[in-house]
């Protein structure tokens, strides 16, 4: 294998590690326990309909199952509150859209996750690829860190920008607002995504920073003539 394919595979990996990242931590922010941890914190807002926290978390629950399984929208269509059905038809159509889009991030980082670990395994089982290896794991790992800086400083002083325009991106226009009467907003206010966002920043960080620190930890275990050889 040449120096160019190479260095080629090594960039490959470098940009699919942050991909494969934040795939990983939307998978463990989507899950039962998000829901059942925002509503037990004392400062998450309580419904100002009326929705009980028990309510909220069974309802939540079944969203979540909605969004990660095969379940039809039909599982969300059949739900009712108060008498009449819990989301309406425009709730309804926007749940199909999160759903096709968490999937289709979740297919990205699963193909990002096969990239990086298996060019970074071939990479690191021949000897004169390893400093090429070493550096795609210390690449990825600096270019999360730099996106997630980007990304989380935007997060934390423009919240309303970073949250329209990630919507603006992802959603047809006019299909991701919601009265404050409707049951989307009453389950997840500003708040909850909020902490979202802080979540699966968090589970990013945490991953790059070990990433970097297990490339730091191979290349030290590099022989001198390797170490002189990584990109």
């Amino acid at each position: 294998m040449s120096r160019f394919w190479s260095r080629l595979l090594q960039a490959a990996v470098t940009v699919a590690i942050p991909v494969a990242l934040l795939a990983l931590s939307l998978r463990i922010t989507t899950a039962p326990w998000l829901p059942r941890w925002e509503y037990q914190k004392p400062d998450f807002p309580a419904d100002p309909y009326g929705l009980t926290k028990e309510e909220r978390i069974r309802l939540a629950e079944i969203c979540v199952e909605y969004l990660t399984t095969r379940a039809g929208i039909d599982l969300l269509a059949n739900l009712e509150l108060e008498g009449r059905p819990a989301f309406n038809e425009r709730e309804l159509r926007h749940m199909v859209d999160v759903k096709r889009v968490l999937w289709r991030i979740l297919w990205a980082g699963a193909g990002a996750g096969v990239l990086v670990l298996g060019g970074g395994a071939f990479l690191f089982a021949h000897q004169s690829f390893r400093p090429y290896g070493v550096a795609a794991l210390k690449g990825g790992a600096l270019l999360t860190l730099g996106l997630l800086t980007a990304v989380g400083g935007l997060m934390l002083f423009r919240w309303d920008l970073f949250f329209t325009g990630f919507h603006e991106l992802l959603f047809p226009p006019d299909t991701w607002t919601f009265p404050t009467s409707d049951t989307l907003i009453r389950l997840y206010p500003e708040k909850f995504w909020m902490d979202v966002g802080m979540v699966v920043a968090g589970l990013v960080l945490i991953q790059a920073v070990l990433l970097g620190a297990l490339g730091w930890a191979l290349g030290k275990r590099l022989s001198p003539q390797e170490r002189a050889e990584t990109p």
